[in-house]
């Protein structure tokens, strides 16, 4: 995928600077939108990285090379544009016009064939535009106009999209039409896409990455949530105004406030029952009890959101809620916030989305104000969680009473965010899960965070942080009913409401180092991932997390054609899917890593370093390579069986040293697990 960046980038017009020495490097395969007052110089940046402005100073490149050094044709088969405002030839119809968009394609020795057509038909279609598709450009609406230009564009079928204003001359309706279509484009090619917008509401919602300009430079840039404020738009665009979420997308809304609005009497909005700020403490009249019923409601209310922040119900009406530093009796020791002290934190979620991803996959998408405490750095890698499966599962229904944890054993609701607990509490909490009665206690069941979206996200359902997790069904039907791992059965028959319980780490304590992430690649630059239909979740999250110049294979056995997943990575790592169909299972597998991971010629490393035989059906398969400075790190994760023969493979016959290979059996042969 190609990367596009400015280095010290100077942009001027008549030796007047427009844009001074910027830099900027465009997320691959993702939306960024550049934002900024009339003047700013978005415009003007677009076309100096679309190559269509010689540079004052500084360079653009294109996948490491200097834009203005490579061929014209080169570059549009990489690079589309769509200006601010294009320009067609007098009498040229809808669909020739589109099909300019595959000038780039053609040559001396190449011309227009099916596959030209059907790329103008696909983008056409995006557009909405085929039923315009023999009328004149002339005599159509701007807005009409507007989406034929925008299937130009499309139509080249580029890795990168610039378009400078796309949204201009369209109705609202269209608008949004528009940016869902390059939304969709960016999320099933994996298009690295390019906006100017001036409506700053939907750059936020349609935006990975946001970057906002000032008098030619960048003041500030990264996720909508946290670039768009009311200090920034302040300092920006000159305007006050207040920033809420999107009621809808969930992502920063902006209220302006404006010079000259119209304050109405405080006494006027009273006799209506609208106050700006809380409304004050009446004394109820004699004989009306109306008053004193409200407050005792809100009080009631009061006591309630105290139990939903602690994880514990108020104790008396009247007695304060035990504060931080306090003990709840004398001499016992302080107690202190649990996100304060423990790395792992107990989240209260419920289910947001349940989707099939594949014959035998299905993503269940949580949500919960909890989450916001969730994390370990940056990208989720292969970060492992713990659900906690109900002994009696119950869908459809609440399982976490108002998810405020009301029926979690104790040793949970203390590790919620905001419990309050005593330091040595913090520890220990597996042991005393494990010492309650096996019907209470239900089932824990490691599985890979797949996704984490912090609050705000373009994609969330609502204003919470949501985490998907996929899971494997692995099931079968025994007299009516499903039967297999605890989780796996979950997941098949889990109903949005559904609520459960999450242990994960605690963002405030945990970074990187975080014993829940199993992919350590330390400072190899070429790696193995390779595992079963199990560890597919975890190796889509670890190519979506890994950097440019890493290089190696992916390869990942799945039982059908059905599947595949898609998958994106910024990384050079092939990806392989291997659908097991009829051959037994890890046979695709095993063939594909001696394929892969050659034996070396004789005396080229040490070989015969035969690693301690593990039995599979009494010890957990599973060890992690830690600080390894060799160029080459194995991740290996599935079958136990399997796995420990290809770890076996790679150690004894390909001669790597056993702290490069990181393995995880995930289930055994003939074991039912979640």
């Amino acid at each position: 995928m190609a990367l596009l960046e400015a280095q010290d980038l100077t942009l001027a017009y008549d030796a007047v600077s427009i844009v001074d020495e910027l830099s900027l490097q465009l997320p691959k395969g993702e939306v960024t939108i550049i934002v900024g007052a009339n003047g700013c110089g978005k415009s003007t940046l677009l076309r100096g990285l679309a190559r269509l402005l010689k540079p004052a100073g500084g360079k653009v490149l294109l996948d490491g090379q200097d834009i203005h050094t490579r061929p014209a044709r080169e570059v549009a088969k990489m690079l589309g544009l769509l200006p601010q405002t294009p320009t067609a030839p007098d009498g040229i119809t809808v669909r020739e016009l589109v099909g300019r968009g595959r000038y780039p394609h053609q040559g001396w020795f190449k011309r227009w064939n099916a596959e030209d057509e059907a790329a103008v038909e696909r983008a056409m279609k995006l557009t909405g535009t085929t039923d315009l598709a023999e009328r004149p450009i002339d005599e159509l609406s701007g807005g009409q106009r507007q989406r034929v230009w925008i299937a130009m564009a499309l139509a080249q079928e580029t890795e990168l999209l610039l378009l400078d204003e796309p949204t201009t001359y369209l109705d609202v309706a269209h608008q949004l039409e528009v940016l869902d279509v390059i939304s969709e484009l960016n999320r099933t090619r994996g298009t690295t896409v390019v906006i100017v917008l001036h409506d700053l509401n939907l750059a936020a919602r349609y935006a990975d990455h946001l970057v906002a300009l000032k008098h030619g430079k960048i003041v500030a840039a990264g996720h909508p949530a946290t670039v768009v404020t009311e200090d920034l738009v302040k300092n920006v665009f000159g305007m006050p105004c207040r920033v809420i979420p999107d009621p809808v997308a969930g992502t920063p809304l902006v209220l302006p406030i404006g010079r000259h609005r119209v304050l109405r009497a405080e006494s006027v909005l009273a006799a209506r029952g609208i106050y700006r700020t809380q409304p004050p403490e009446v004394e109820p009249a004699p004989g009306s009890g109306a008053p004193s019923t409200v407050r005792a409601e809100a009080a009631e209310e009061a006591v309630e959101a105290t139990a939903a922040s602690t994880g514990d119900p108020a104790e008396g009406a009247g007695a304060p809620a035990p504060g931080p530093g306090d003990s709840p009796m004398p001499g016992a020791p302080p107690l202190r916030r649990a996100e304060e002290i423990s790395e792992m934190l107990a989240f209260a979620t419920r289910v947001v989305d349940v989707a099939s991803v594949g014959k035998n996959f299905k993503r269940v998408t949580f949500a919960g104000a909890d989450l916001a405490h969730f994390g370990a750095g940056d990208a989720p890698l292969d970060l492992r969680i713990k659900l906690m499966i109900p002994p009696t599962p119950t869908h459809g229904a609440g399982v976490l009473e108002n998810a405020t944890g009301a029926e979690l054993p104790d040793e949970f609701s203390s590790l919620r965010p905001g419990a309050l607990l005593a330091e040595d509490e913090a520890s220990g909490w597996y042991r005393r899960w494990l010492a309650l009665p096996e019907g209470e206690r239900g089932s824990m069941r490691t599985y890979t965070a797949r996704a984490l979206r912090p609050a705000g996200h373009r994609d969330n359902r609502g204003g919470e942080p949501e985490i998907d997790i996929d899971f494997v069904l692995h099931l079968r039907t025994e007299g009516g009913r499903l039967t297999g791992g605890p989780a796996t059965v979950w997941a098949a028959q889990a109903q949005l409401g559904d609520e459960l319980l999450i242990l994960g780490p605690n963002a405030a304590l945990c970074d990187a180092n975080y014993g829940g992430i199993e992919f350590r690649p330390g400072t190899a630059t070429r790696i193995l991932l390779a595992g079963d239909e199990t560890a597919a979740p975890a190796i889509c999250s670890i190519l979506e997390s890994l950097p440019a110049g890493i290089t190696g294979h992916a390869l990942i056995e799945v039982p059908t054609t059905e599947d595949i997943q898609g998958s994106s990575t910024r990384s050079g790592v092939s990806v392989q899917w291997l659908p097991r169909g009829s051959h037994p299972h890890g046979e695709l597998l095993a063939s594909a890593v001696r394929s892969t991971v050659a034996i070396p010629a004789a005396g080229a490393v040490v070989t015969g370093a035969d690693p301690e035989d593990v039995d599979v059906d009494e010890t957990i398969l599973w060890e992690t390579a830690t600080a390894s400075t060799q160029p080459f790190y194995a991740w290996l994760a599935g079958e136990a069986g399997m796995i420990k023969e290809l770890r076996r493979y790679l150690v004894r016959d390909a001669g790597m040293d056993r702290k490069q290979v990181a393995f995880m059996g995930y289930w055994r042969r003939g074991k039912s697990e979640g």
